[in-house]
């Protein structure tokens, strides 16, 4: 009975990321300047990461001309890889931003496991995971999700990670006057 429940549970997820993915392109969303500060705060709150995981948020992030239930997905989903696959007992989370040219430079770094660099490609497509369903329960459609929203707004997403030296995805998203939108 409990593998029924967990394989009809892992069906629904499946279903859901698969339903979420195909949303990215198919369906044209409102742009309109999204307060990085209010998302991410509704971000942790869903999350709700545990006490042993320390996550440092700069105090001013910048208001960006984006579709707002995208950049809670895209946080959201760099968040929670951040805090599902956290190895140690006192884990560190960082975000930081910056301008460079004509982008807003994203960083999310984590004192995790690491990736190893033949799997940095793999992490973004759709249905692949590192570890086994039955270690770590994943669809393996968040990162593919986050790859698809930034390219569809004109930005990208890359990793840098090392086995046991943590992960930092690395995000870029155009910046925009606000009065275009």
């Amino acid at each position: 009975l409990d593998l029924l429940i967990n394989r009809t549970n892992r069906m629904y997820n499946l279903i859901q990321g698969i339903l979420d993915y195909s949303r990215v392109s198919r369906i044209q969303q409102h742009r309109q300047p999204v307060d990085i500060n209010a998302i991410l705060k509704e971000v942790l709150d869903n999350l709700n990461p545990p006490p042993s995981i320390k996550i440092d948020i700069p105090q001013s992030l910048p208001t960006i001309v984006a579709t707002e239930t995208h950049m809670i997905q895209v946080f959201q989903n760099l968040l929670d890889n951040a805090i599902k696959f956290m190895d140690k007992g006192e884990g560190q989370i960082s975000l930081k931003c910056q301008q460079k040219d004509q982008f807003w430079l994203f960083s999310i770094h984590d004192n995790g496991p690491g990736v190893e660099e033949k799997y940095h490609d793999k992490i973004f497509k759709i249905f692949q995971t590192l570890k086994p369903r039955d270690q770590m329960e994943s669809t393996g459609i968040g990162l593919a999700i986050v790859k698809k929203i930034l390219e569809k707004n004109g930005g990208a997403i890359r990793v840098e990670s090392q086995p046991n030296a943590g992960t930092t995805f690395i995000f870029t998203i155009p910046i925009e006057e606000q009065n275009d939108a």
